[in-house]
């Protein structure tokens, strides 16, 4: 039995709409950590049917938003709910592994530190095939992870109070929100890598993972991470080359004209206004 005295309390935050068939799975994997001493707040953002917890556990709650904010605005709302001297996040199609919050919370106390660690994910295919997202040898730096829009799995990651304190998820954001959050987190606050499973990230290819968006969106949203991620990237030419080089690369695509062509003007340094 883990003494809940001396070990601090983990928040969890799940948000989800519409996924009843795969949330139970999700809430089991927090339910059933080693880490005991933790509370799980499911955000429910509007879905159609009011989510019901599958478990009389003391230890979960529902959050109910009766209008859909989006998923970086029902984050929010999860973390402001949270009573946790530890927070973190998980998909309701993913799940964790049942050292998930042990070692990365042991890690962040033997670390004092360190605010946030981040460890690899197990990605997994309809067809069961499985790869590790990062290696034992990734090199984290906040300029490596700007280069590579960002290699933080939102199911990865534990982080101290106080981070969320000075960095909230962008609510105007409908995809990209994680490359703009985990990159403000990287360059604002101390961050490592703990090399080891901590969750699994499913990628099946169901036509409701965020992953799936039209051109139109890519380009409106990956302009609000421009806009965020302004002060960071006049400091780094190369990032911004790349940054408002796929942002040119997404107003073409939508034929977004002008747009492209301030895009590409920033890329090139002839000025660094954001579309």
């Amino acid at each position: 039995m883990q003494d809940t005295v001396n070990t601090p309390l983990i928040s969890v935050v799940v948000t989800t709409k519409n996924r009843e068939t795969l949330l139970p799975r999700a809430i089991q994997s927090v339910l059933a950590q080693v880490w005991s001493n933790l509370e799980l707040i499911v955000v429910d953002d509007g879905s159609d049917v009011p989510v019901v917890l599958p478990t009389a556990d003391p230890r979960a709650r529902v959050i109910r938003n009766e209008v859909s904010t989006g998923l970086p605005a029902a984050r929010n709302i999860g973390f402001r709910a949270a009573r946790g001297e530890f927070l973190c996040m998980l998909d309701d199609d993913d799940w964790y592994l049942p050292g998930k919050l042990e070692r990365q919370a042991r890690y962040l106390l033997e670390n004092p530190e360190v605010a946030l660690v981040f460890s690899r994910v197990v990605v997994r295919n309809a067809r069961g095939t499985e790869r590790r997202y990062l290696p034992n040898t990734h090199v984290h730096t906040p300029e490596l992870n700007l280069r590579a829009f960002n290699v933080i799995h939102p199911s990865s990651v534990l982080f101290r109070r106080d981070v969320f304190a000075q960095i909230q998820f962008e609510a105007r954001i409908r995809k990209y929100e994680d490359t703009l959050f985990f990159n403000l987190c990287c360059f604002k606050v101390p961050t490592a890598y703990l090399p080891v499973d901590v969750s699994v990230w499913m990628q099946d290819g169901r036509p409701d993972q965020l992953t799936r968006v039209y051109y139109e969106r890519n380009f409106v949203n990956f302009r609000i991470v421009c806009e965020g991620l302004h002060d960071i990237l006049i400091r780094y030419p190369g990032a911004r080359r790349l940054y408002y080089g796929r942002l040119a690369f997404q107003a073409l695509r939508c034929a977004r004209i002008a747009e492209f062509f301030r895009a590409a003007a920033a890329a090139m340094n002839l000025c660094v206004a954001v579309v």
